[in-house]
């Protein structure tokens, strides 16, 4: 017979897998730790069995001794029960001291796990940004915060915990009445049967609804952050994003609620089976008490165990359920872990020349992004000269962005060659190559960090440059904007953190300008460098640009003509396509789409 989806044996290899994937979470902790933990573990169980040992020894001394004698003698009763509380605290101070093992283990994993998941997001290649695959991974892999694999780790060894005790509770038992055991067995495998199932259950709702929270989170992370604060309040759109936040988690909690409402009704049946398995053994030894066969310390230890393992088989399940539940959570983080980047450097990469000559060349180049049919970039050929002031002109949408991500090597292309000093750029490590360009993006990131730090992002964790930093910053107008805030260059640029500030666009501008200029780069590539800032500034900045350069070369994006035609060279871009390039000069003079745009431009500034 075909095995079925949810048979024995899958379930069985899914057991079996997801507890190699616990044992590989478990290898990264610290040795000294997990012997600690085991150590521990072995001592509370042992403390905690010798103290109900200790009480049936304590009531048989007792009968002994009032069989004996007609008098009590208090003393060893005394001595008795001190030695059973005695126990008894030990094996809480163990607790405690095992606990506190098992969360330092737990922390030292979490950390591990953490700092791979950033090592994997930041290695993975940029194009994994442009795929909705990718992000439910990731948000997969972190769901529940930092502190998930630090849970897993505590879950994993609470099963440990729980099993050893039950497993002493179950030799105890079978040596002062087998005949309990099997009926005892029974109760706590009803209590993990239910328990995996709706956690099975809740596991697979999870898994379906992964997308839906991301929607609901988006809402919320909108309604929240300060990127989206103006234009929710300009628009009004608080009441339909949180109507659009609350429809998704009424779904999401309605469809959770009808598991925990079964689940709820079984685990209350569950219980009362305990109870009735409870009273029907504590009857029987009674019964066995009543005919000689059993003396009284039995029927007490017998009550004392059952509780005991009730509890433990309870906690033990229910850690064991946990478990299960964080099934989800290791498959995805074992997924995204997993993830490798397509863009690998050479296996014998070779040294990047010192100083460029020839420079940087796209040689008939063609991308695509993943899943889209139609190239954002078709055949086209570029090249920036060191010394040489290049400049990119083009429609919103034309592909300029994406040829910036080429030249510096986030995306490799489809078809031909990105080549530096007239070697294919695959051939160096893509870390060092990057190193040779510095960019603002049009869309660049704001950091909460300092305005000192901000602007020498290429040197972080390095001895600032200070005369060097200032005269960058003197040169884009990033000088006048810092020196007038409360700290000066080490002013917080976010008021995400005490005494920090925020800057208008045209500051940030200048901000991301110097952060292009100042690292030892060859190559620096502005887009759209001076979209928020005035003409006056940006006169300012490109007035004698090639001398500024410094021997480096520039590829400048920009929308302005008037920066524009001081370019030596200037490419125009239209469709993925490069459809006219040239000087100023020959450009204006092929009257194509260059002598059109400038034209238009011209006629807006005469009017």
């Amino acid at each position: 017979m075909a095995r079925t989806a949810f048979s024995l044996p899958d379930r069985l290899t899914r057991s079996m897998a997801l507890w190699r994937k616990v044992l590989e979470l478990l290898k990264y902790s610290s040795r000294r730790l997990g012997i600690c933990v085991f150590a521990a573990t072995l001592l509370e169980i042992g403390l905690t069995l010798g103290a109900l040992l200790a009480v049936k020894l304590a009531i048989d001394d007792i009968a002994q001794s009032t069989a004996s004698t007609d008098t009590l003698e208090l003393a060893p009763i005394l001595w008795a029960i001190g030695g059973v509380l005695l126990l008894f605290l030990a094996g809480r101070i163990m607790n405690s001291v095992a606990n506190y093992f098992r969360a330092a283990q737990g922390f030292v994993v979490s950390d591990y796990v953490n700092r791979a998941i950033q090592e994997r997001a930041v290695s993975a290649d940029l194009s994994f940004y442009d795929s909705s695959l990718y992000y439910d991974n990731l948000e997969r892999a972190r769901q529940a915060g930092a502190q998930r694999p630090a849970q897993v780790i505590a879950n994993a060894l609470n099963v440990f915990r729980g099993g050893m005790m039950l497993a002493g509770i179950a030799a105890v038992l079978f040596f002062v009445e087998w005949r309990l055991l099997p009926i005892s067995l029974a109760a706590v495998g009803l209590m993990l049967v239910v328990q995996i199932r709706f956690t099975r259950q809740r596991f697979r709702l999870q898994r379906a609804l992964v997308q839906k929270e991301r929607h609901a989170a988006y809402a919320d992370y909108m309604m929240t952050s300060q990127p989206f604060a103006k234009e929710v309040r300009l628009w009004d759109l608080g009441a339909y994003l949180r109507g659009q936040y609350m429809d998704i988690r009424k779904m999401v909690r309605k469809d959770y609620l009808a598991i925990e409402r079964r689940k709820s009704i079984a685990e209350s049946l569950v219980s009362v089976v305990g109870t009735l398995v409870v009273l029907a053994s504590a009857a029987f030894i009674l019964y066995r008490f009543s005919t000689g066969q059993a003396t009284l310390s039995d029927l007490i230890m017998v009550v004392l165990l059952l509780v005991r393992a009730e509890t433990a088989g309870r906690d033990f399940v229910t850690s064991l359920s946990k478990l299960y539940d964080d099934q989800l959570f290791l498959n995805q983080l074992f997924a995204f872990l997993d993830l490798k980047p397509l863009m690998k450097p050479d296996v014998m990469p070779i040294p990047l020349p010192e100083r460029a000559e020839d420079g940087v060349v796209l040689d008939e180049v063609t991308f695509a992004y993943p899943a889209s049919e139609k190239p954002a970039l078709n055949g086209v050929s570029l090249r920036i000269r060191p010394g040489q002031f290049t400049a990119l002109v083009g429609g919103n949408g034309s592909g300029k962005t994406t040829l910036i991500k080429l030249l510096c090597r986030l995306y490799d292309p489809q078809e031909g060659t990105v080549r530096f000093e007239n070697t294919d750029v695959r051939r160096f490590d893509p870390v060092a190559y990057r190193r040779k360009f510095s960019v603002i993006f049009q869309d660049f990131a704001q950091f909460a960090y300092s305005g000192r730090d901000n602007m020498r992002l290429a040197e972080l964790g390095q001895t600032s440059d200070d005369t060097r930093l200032r005269a960058v910053a003197e040169l884009t107008g990033a000088h006048q904007v810092l020196e007038e805030l409360p700290r000066g260059y080490d002013t917080v640029l976010s008021r995400m953190f005490d005494g920090g500030v925020e800057l208008s666009g045209g500051q940030w501008q200048k901000i991301a300008l110097s952060r292009a200029i100042f690292p030892d780069s060859q190559f620096i590539i502005l887009d759209e460098p001076t979209s928020a800032i005035d003409p006056n500034a940006e006169a300012e900045l490109f007035d004698g640009f090639r001398d500024k350069l410094d021997g480096r070369g520039a590829l400048v994006i920009s929308h302005r003509l008037s920066t524009i035609r001081q370019a030596d060279y200037t490419y125009v871009l239209d469709n993925g396509n490069i459809v006219e390039e040239g000087t100023h000069a020959q450009l204006m003079g092929q009257s194509g789409r260059y002598a059109e745009m400038f034209e238009r431009q011209g006629r807006g500034y005469r009017s």
